[in-house]
Protein backbone atom coordinates (compact mmCIF):
# COMPACT_ATOMS: atom_id res chain seq x y z
CA UNK A 1 0.00 0.00 0.00
CA UNK A 2 2.71 2.54 0.62
CA UNK A 3 4.29 1.81 -2.55
CA UNK A 4 1.46 2.58 -4.60
CA UNK A 5 0.93 5.50 -2.48
CA UNK A 6 4.64 6.94 -3.07
CA UNK A 7 4.22 5.77 -6.80
CA UNK A 8 1.24 7.95 -6.92
CA UNK A 9 2.93 10.91 -5.16
CA UNK A 10 5.99 10.53 -7.84
CA UNK A 11 3.70 10.72 -10.81
CA UNK A 12 1.64 13.77 -9.18
CA UNK A 13 4.92 15.93 -8.75
CA UNK A 14 5.85 14.78 -12.55
CA UNK A 15 2.33 15.94 -13.69
CA UNK A 16 2.74 19.24 -11.67
CA UNK A 17 6.13 19.72 -13.00
CA UNK A 18 5.11 19.57 -16.17
CA UNK A 19 1.69 21.88 -15.84
CA UNK A 20 3.95 24.29 -14.07
CA UNK A 21 6.84 23.85 -17.23
CA UNK A 22 3.24 24.00 -19.80
CA UNK A 23 2.71 27.09 -17.96
CA UNK A 24 5.56 29.00 -18.17
CA UNK A 25 5.50 28.53 -21.75
CA UNK A 26 2.74 28.90 -22.57
CA UNK A 27 2.53 32.14 -20.97
CA UNK A 28 6.08 32.96 -22.94
CA UNK A 29 4.28 31.83 -26.14
CA UNK A 30 1.46 34.89 -25.52
CA UNK A 31 4.27 37.13 -24.80
CA UNK A 32 5.80 36.89 -28.01
CA UNK A 33 2.48 36.55 -29.58
CA UNK A 34 1.92 40.47 -27.99
CA UNK A 35 5.18 41.56 -29.34
CA UNK A 36 4.63 40.26 -32.75
CA UNK A 37 1.26 42.23 -32.90
CA UNK A 38 1.61 45.43 -31.16
CA UNK A 39 5.10 45.49 -33.51
CA UNK A 40 2.99 44.84 -36.50
CA UNK A 41 0.88 47.99 -35.52
CA UNK A 42 4.20 50.09 -34.83
CA UNK A 43 5.64 49.14 -37.84
CA UNK A 44 2.32 50.26 -40.12
CA UNK A 45 2.57 53.35 -37.88
CA UNK A 46 3.69 56.60 -38.87
CA UNK A 47 6.55 57.40 -36.57
CA UNK A 48 7.05 61.37 -35.04
CA UNK A 49 10.09 63.02 -36.14
CA UNK A 50 13.00 63.75 -33.77
CA UNK A 51 11.64 66.71 -31.67
CA UNK A 52 13.28 67.83 -28.63
CA UNK A 53 11.03 67.20 -25.07
CA UNK A 54 13.26 68.63 -22.31
CA UNK A 55 12.84 67.63 -18.88
CA UNK A 56 9.71 70.31 -17.72
CA UNK A 57 12.23 73.66 -16.59
CA UNK A 58 10.47 73.83 -13.41
CA UNK A 59 11.53 70.15 -11.94
CA UNK A 60 15.31 71.64 -12.78
CA UNK A 61 16.55 72.67 -10.14
CA UNK A 62 20.09 73.45 -9.40
CA UNK A 63 21.67 73.05 -6.03
CA UNK A 64 25.60 73.01 -5.81
CA UNK A 65 24.80 71.96 -1.92
CA UNK A 66 23.34 68.68 -3.29
CA UNK A 67 24.63 65.76 -4.75
CA UNK A 68 21.94 64.29 -7.68
CA UNK A 69 21.32 60.90 -9.18
CA UNK A 70 18.93 60.10 -11.88
CA UNK A 71 17.71 56.30 -11.84
CA UNK A 72 16.12 54.96 -14.60
CA UNK A 73 14.17 51.80 -15.71
CA UNK A 74 15.35 48.73 -17.79
CA UNK A 75 16.68 49.81 -21.28
CA UNK A 76 16.61 47.09 -23.75
CA UNK A 77 18.20 47.76 -27.02
CA UNK A 78 17.63 44.49 -28.91
CA UNK A 79 14.65 42.71 -30.33
CA UNK A 80 12.65 45.57 -32.46
CA UNK A 81 14.25 48.53 -30.61
CA UNK A 82 17.09 47.60 -32.56
CA UNK A 83 15.32 47.54 -35.91
CA UNK A 84 13.66 51.03 -34.72
CA UNK A 85 17.49 52.31 -34.57
CA UNK A 86 18.46 50.73 -38.16
CA UNK A 87 15.58 52.28 -39.68
CA UNK A 88 16.37 55.72 -38.18
CA UNK A 89 19.10 56.13 -39.63
CA UNK A 90 20.17 57.12 -36.29
CA UNK A 91 21.47 54.45 -33.44
CA UNK A 92 20.99 57.40 -30.99
CA UNK A 93 17.36 56.96 -31.79
CA UNK A 94 15.48 55.74 -28.51
CA UNK A 95 17.52 58.89 -26.41
CA UNK A 96 17.18 61.82 -28.89
CA UNK A 97 13.26 62.49 -27.35
CA UNK A 98 14.42 62.89 -23.76
CA UNK A 99 17.14 65.59 -23.00
CA UNK A 100 17.59 68.27 -21.32
CA UNK A 101 17.73 71.83 -23.09
CA UNK A 102 21.35 72.18 -21.61
CA UNK A 103 22.62 73.44 -25.00
CA UNK A 104 23.10 72.24 -28.90
CA UNK A 105 24.57 69.17 -29.19
CA UNK A 106 24.12 68.13 -25.27
CA UNK A 107 23.84 64.98 -24.77
CA UNK A 108 20.71 62.83 -22.67
CA UNK A 109 20.77 64.82 -18.95
CA UNK A 110 24.43 65.94 -19.95
CA UNK A 111 25.92 68.07 -17.50
CA UNK A 112 22.60 68.14 -14.79
CA UNK A 113 23.08 65.10 -12.76
CA UNK A 114 26.17 63.67 -11.47
CA UNK A 115 25.36 60.18 -12.21
CA UNK A 116 22.23 58.77 -14.48
CA UNK A 117 22.40 55.12 -13.15
CA UNK A 118 19.80 52.66 -15.16
CA UNK A 119 19.44 48.61 -15.73
CA UNK A 120 20.77 47.40 -18.74
CA UNK A 121 18.68 44.30 -19.74
CA UNK A 122 20.53 41.80 -21.62
CA UNK A 123 23.91 41.00 -22.64
CA UNK A 124 25.82 42.39 -25.30
CA UNK A 125 27.67 40.01 -27.72
CA UNK A 126 30.50 40.34 -30.89
CA UNK A 127 27.49 38.87 -32.81
CA UNK A 128 24.34 40.18 -31.70
CA UNK A 129 20.37 37.83 -31.37
CA UNK A 130 18.77 39.55 -34.47
CA UNK A 131 15.18 37.93 -33.67
CA UNK A 132 12.59 40.18 -33.29
CA UNK A 133 10.66 38.48 -30.40
CA UNK A 134 11.50 36.06 -27.91
CA UNK A 135 12.94 36.17 -24.64
CA UNK A 136 16.59 35.35 -25.38
CA UNK A 137 18.21 38.66 -25.80
CA UNK A 138 22.08 39.37 -27.24
CA UNK A 139 23.07 43.36 -27.87
CA UNK A 140 25.10 44.20 -30.46
CA UNK A 141 28.58 45.69 -29.85
CA UNK A 142 27.89 48.64 -30.05
CA UNK A 143 25.36 48.65 -27.23
CA UNK A 144 27.47 50.16 -24.13
CA UNK A 145 29.22 52.93 -26.25
CA UNK A 146 25.44 54.40 -27.47
CA UNK A 147 24.45 53.94 -23.76
CA UNK A 148 27.44 56.21 -22.37
CA UNK A 149 27.43 58.74 -25.04
CA UNK A 150 23.66 59.67 -24.07
CA UNK A 151 24.58 60.62 -20.58
CA UNK A 152 24.08 56.91 -18.81
CA UNK A 153 27.03 56.99 -16.48
CA UNK A 154 26.12 53.60 -14.71
CA UNK A 155 24.23 50.49 -15.08
CA UNK A 156 23.26 47.34 -13.38
CA UNK A 157 23.54 43.47 -14.65
CA UNK A 158 21.83 42.49 -11.75
CA UNK A 159 18.82 41.08 -13.90
CA UNK A 160 17.11 37.60 -15.28
CA UNK A 161 18.51 38.30 -19.04
CA UNK A 162 22.44 39.29 -18.07
CA UNK A 163 23.04 35.16 -18.77
CA UNK A 164 20.91 34.76 -21.59
CA UNK A 165 23.62 33.64 -23.46
CA UNK A 166 25.35 31.99 -20.99
CA UNK A 167 28.40 33.02 -19.25
CA UNK A 168 30.26 33.94 -22.33
CA UNK A 169 27.77 36.81 -22.45
CA UNK A 170 28.28 38.14 -18.89
CA UNK A 171 31.96 38.52 -19.65
CA UNK A 172 31.69 40.16 -23.43
CA UNK A 173 29.14 42.03 -21.37
CA UNK A 174 31.64 43.32 -18.35
CA UNK A 175 34.77 43.69 -21.27
CA UNK A 176 32.26 46.20 -23.79
CA UNK A 177 31.17 47.82 -20.54
CA UNK A 178 34.52 48.43 -20.03
CA UNK A 179 35.67 49.71 -23.22
CA UNK A 180 33.19 52.02 -23.09
CA UNK A 181 34.07 53.74 -19.98
CA UNK A 182 30.47 52.91 -19.13
CA UNK A 183 30.55 51.86 -14.95
CA UNK A 184 28.63 48.98 -13.57
CA UNK A 185 27.60 47.05 -10.90
CA UNK A 186 25.71 43.65 -9.59
CA UNK A 187 25.89 40.30 -10.58
CA UNK A 188 22.58 37.93 -12.41
CA UNK A 189 23.17 35.16 -9.74
CA UNK A 190 25.86 36.17 -6.98
CA UNK A 191 26.03 39.23 -3.48
CA UNK A 192 29.62 39.05 -4.25
CA UNK A 193 31.80 42.17 -2.90
CA UNK A 194 33.38 41.99 -6.01
CA UNK A 195 30.64 42.83 -8.20
CA UNK A 196 29.98 46.60 -5.89
CA UNK A 197 30.75 49.85 -7.59
CA UNK A 198 32.40 52.43 -5.13
CA UNK A 199 32.61 55.50 -6.36
CA UNK A 200 33.46 59.35 -4.76
CA UNK A 201 31.14 61.68 -5.92
CA UNK A 202 32.24 65.55 -4.72
CA UNK A 203 33.50 64.40 -1.81
CA UNK A 204 30.50 62.07 -0.48
CA UNK A 205 31.19 58.46 -1.02
CA UNK A 206 28.34 55.98 -2.40
CA UNK A 207 28.57 52.10 -2.85
CA UNK A 208 25.96 50.74 -5.52
CA UNK A 209 24.88 46.96 -4.94
CA UNK A 210 23.13 45.35 -7.22
CA UNK A 211 20.73 42.25 -6.79
CA UNK A 212 18.68 39.79 -8.87
CA UNK A 213 15.61 37.72 -7.14
CA UNK A 214 13.35 38.00 -10.38
CA UNK A 215 14.00 34.59 -11.87
CA UNK A 216 16.72 33.71 -8.95
CA UNK A 217 15.86 33.21 -5.48
CA UNK A 218 18.26 35.54 -3.78
CA UNK A 219 20.51 34.24 -1.21
CA UNK A 220 18.37 36.88 2.02
CA UNK A 221 21.45 36.24 4.25
CA UNK A 222 24.08 36.63 1.99
CA UNK A 223 22.36 39.91 0.56
CA UNK A 224 22.56 41.57 4.09
CA UNK A 225 25.70 40.38 4.89
CA UNK A 226 26.96 42.20 1.82
CA UNK A 227 25.03 45.56 2.69
CA UNK A 228 25.99 45.15 6.36
CA UNK A 229 29.81 45.09 5.82
CA UNK A 230 29.60 47.79 2.78
CA UNK A 231 27.43 49.91 5.16
CA UNK A 232 29.88 51.26 7.45
CA UNK A 233 32.97 52.06 4.72
CA UNK A 234 30.67 54.90 2.76
CA UNK A 235 28.33 57.14 3.07
CA UNK A 236 25.69 56.05 1.23
CA UNK A 237 24.91 52.36 0.33
CA UNK A 238 22.10 52.56 -2.23
CA UNK A 239 20.50 49.16 -3.28
CA UNK A 240 19.30 48.32 -6.73
CA UNK A 241 17.34 45.29 -7.24
CA UNK A 242 15.80 43.06 -10.04
CA UNK A 243 12.33 41.38 -9.11
CA UNK A 244 8.49 41.70 -8.44
CA UNK A 245 5.80 39.95 -10.40
CA UNK A 246 6.14 41.26 -14.11
CA UNK A 247 3.34 43.35 -15.31
CA UNK A 248 1.55 43.97 -11.24
CA UNK A 249 1.65 47.66 -10.04
CA UNK A 250 1.38 47.07 -6.55
CA UNK A 251 4.75 45.19 -4.99
CA UNK A 252 4.25 42.16 -3.70
CA UNK A 253 5.31 40.71 -0.14
CA UNK A 254 8.73 39.39 -1.28
CA UNK A 255 10.05 42.40 -2.28
CA UNK A 256 8.54 44.64 1.06
CA UNK A 257 10.23 41.79 3.14
CA UNK A 258 13.75 41.98 1.39
CA UNK A 259 13.52 45.74 0.94
CA UNK A 260 12.93 46.20 4.86
CA UNK A 261 16.09 43.43 5.38
CA UNK A 262 17.85 45.54 2.74
CA UNK A 263 17.56 48.91 5.45
CA UNK A 264 17.48 46.81 8.56
CA UNK A 265 21.35 46.04 7.47
CA UNK A 266 22.09 49.72 6.30
CA UNK A 267 20.93 50.76 3.07
CA UNK A 268 19.80 54.22 2.65
CA UNK A 269 17.95 53.71 -0.30
CA UNK A 270 16.19 50.95 -2.38
CA UNK A 271 15.57 51.59 -6.12
CA UNK A 272 13.82 48.34 -7.91
CA UNK A 273 13.18 47.44 -11.60
CA UNK A 274 11.86 44.51 -13.97
CA UNK A 275 7.94 44.68 -13.38
CA UNK A 276 7.93 46.29 -16.89
CA UNK A 277 5.35 48.79 -15.04
CA UNK A 278 5.55 51.73 -12.56
CA UNK A 279 4.69 50.31 -9.11
CA UNK A 280 4.55 52.18 -5.67
CA UNK A 281 6.88 53.81 -3.30
CA UNK A 282 7.23 53.20 0.54
CA UNK A 283 9.29 54.58 3.48
CA UNK A 284 10.56 52.62 6.16
CA UNK A 285 12.31 54.02 8.94
CA UNK A 286 12.54 56.91 7.12
CA UNK A 287 14.16 55.56 4.31
CA UNK A 288 12.75 55.08 0.88
CA UNK A 289 12.09 52.51 -1.26
CA UNK A 290 10.95 52.64 -5.29
CA UNK A 291 9.21 49.66 -5.98
CA UNK A 292 9.61 49.44 -9.93
CA UNK A 293 10.40 52.25 -12.34
CA UNK A 294 9.01 50.52 -14.67
CA UNK A 295 10.30 50.94 -18.67
CA UNK A 296 12.91 53.40 -19.80
CA UNK A 297 13.20 51.80 -23.27
CA UNK A 298 11.43 48.46 -24.37
CA UNK A 299 9.56 47.53 -27.01
CA UNK A 300 6.67 46.39 -24.89
CA UNK A 301 3.20 48.58 -27.10
CA UNK A 302 0.64 46.35 -25.73
CA UNK A 303 -0.45 48.41 -22.65
CA UNK A 304 -0.49 51.63 -21.65
CA UNK A 305 1.14 50.37 -18.44
CA UNK A 306 4.46 49.52 -20.16
CA UNK A 307 4.90 52.49 -22.00
CA UNK A 308 4.84 54.74 -19.01
CA UNK A 309 7.37 54.64 -16.92
CA UNK A 310 9.13 56.89 -13.86
CA UNK A 311 13.02 58.10 -13.27
CA UNK A 312 13.59 59.15 -9.96
CA UNK A 313 15.91 62.18 -8.68
CA UNK A 314 17.54 61.13 -5.65
CA UNK A 315 19.00 64.46 -3.98
CA UNK A 316 21.47 63.51 -1.76
CA UNK A 317 23.25 66.98 0.68
CA UNK A 318 26.59 67.60 0.44
CA UNK A 319 27.09 69.02 3.37
CA UNK A 320 29.23 66.78 5.99
CA UNK A 321 26.18 66.11 8.67
CA UNK A 322 22.95 66.08 6.83
CA UNK A 323 22.42 62.37 6.04
CA UNK A 324 18.73 63.22 4.07
CA UNK A 325 17.92 61.80 1.07
CA UNK A 326 14.96 63.98 -1.12
CA UNK A 327 13.03 61.75 -4.37
CA UNK A 328 11.93 63.91 -7.12
CA UNK A 329 9.39 62.18 -9.46
CA UNK A 330 9.82 62.51 -13.49
CA UNK A 331 7.22 60.42 -15.45
CA UNK A 332 7.73 59.54 -18.88
CA UNK A 333 5.86 58.15 -21.59
CA UNK A 334 7.20 55.74 -24.04
CA UNK A 335 6.05 56.01 -27.41
CA UNK A 336 7.72 53.94 -30.21
CA UNK A 337 10.82 52.94 -27.58
CA UNK A 338 11.15 56.75 -27.06
CA UNK A 339 11.51 58.36 -23.78
CA UNK A 340 9.62 61.83 -23.39
CA UNK A 341 8.86 63.68 -20.19
CA UNK A 342 5.57 63.97 -19.17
Amino acid sequence: MNKKILLLGALLLVAGMFAASFFVMNNKVKISEKVVQTINEVAASSYPGPTLTPMPAEKLTQDDQQIKLLFLGDIMLGRYVRTLMEKSGDLNYPFLKAKTSAGPGANFLNGYFDRVIANLEGPILPVPNRAQTGMSFGFAPDTAKIVKQNGVDIVSIANNHTLDQGERGLTSTQQYLKEAGLAFFGHPMLPTEQDVLRQTIRGKTFAFIGFHDATHRLDDVAARSLIAKINPTVDYTIVVIHWGIEYEKTNSPRQQQLAHDFIDAGADLVIGHHPHVVQNQEMYKGVPIVYSLGNFIFDQFWSAETQKGMAIEADFSAATDDHSIQLIEHPLDLPHSQPVWR
